[in-house]
């Protein structure tokens, strides 16, 4: 049930403009404040993208490889330009940029603007969950399960996603403890990601609500407290019981 649901409302969470939060920790605009990479950026942020190629590319042909990851993804989120996209990933991957692993990763794993390889979508991805990219996490536990089949790896990745405070990797690492093949049921640890998952995705806080029907009271007991650890060790307050939990 919970995974037909999952399969049946999946929503499209790759192409998300994740490169501003990392960029931001890095202190990469602060470096390149009134340069032309800054103008780019900002561009990016409101999404012209017309604009944010024309100020990207000066950097991006100057090897800054971080111009060069924004590059492509303003020619993939604004233009639908996989191939020109795949390019400047290449390029900024081949430099070490996990932001573009992650996304050239991504392309071939679907087959966009590059030959669909998942072997070389693996490898990459691999080389960025490396260098901590949640992204590239969250996207192995997708491959290892909705293409390789085998959950319990998938479970790995999902996890390390899930507690560095991925809402999808919650969502996905939730549905496995329901009972997933080679995923161990564990109903209060589902609960608990699912709880967390539930407050940015519908689907994740109905299926919350629905196993809350399963437990008894002595298990939501020790779930609500393992949530309450899981706040409190990342620094983060408890959310409300479900207003549906019947115990």
């Amino acid at each position: 049930m919970y995974f037909d649901l999952w399969q049946t409302s999946r929503p499209c969470w790759r192409r998300a403009p994740r490169w501003m939060a990392a960029a931001t920790l890095c202190g990469v605009l602060e470096t390149a404040a009134g340069s032309s990479f800054d103008e780019g950026v900002q561009a990016y942020e409101r999404q012209d993208y017309v604009r944010a190629i024309a100020m990207l590319t000066p950097p991006a042909e100057a090897g800054n490889a971080d111009a060069q990851d924004l590059l492509g993804a303003s020619y993939e989120e604004g233009k639908g330009d996989f191939v020109m996209a795949a390019q400047w990933y290449q390029r900024a991957a081949a430099a070490g940029q996990s932001d573009a692993m992650t996304r050239l990763g991504e392309l071939y794993e679907d087959g966009d603007g590059v030959p669909q390889d998942t072997q070389t979508a693996m490898s990459w991805l691999e080389k960025a969950a490396a260098m901590q990219d949640v992204d590239a996490e969250t996207d192995l536990g997708e491959l290892w399960s909705d293409v390789l089949g085998d959950n319990g790896q998938a479970a790995q990745w999902f996890n390390k996603a899930a507690e560095a405070g991925d809402v999808q990797a919650q969502y996905r690492l939730g549905l496995l403890l329901l009972g997933g093949e080679d995923v161990a049921r564990d109903l209060a640890r589902a609960w608990v990601y699912l709880s967390l998952a539930g407050h940015d995705i519908d689907d994740a806080a109905q299926s919350r609500d629905v196993l809350e029907l399963e437990m008894t009271p002595q298990e939501l007991q020790h779930a609500r407290s393992l949530l309450a650890d899981w706040q409190k060790s990342h620094g983060l307050k408890v959310p409300p019981a479900s207003p549906s939990a019947k115990h």
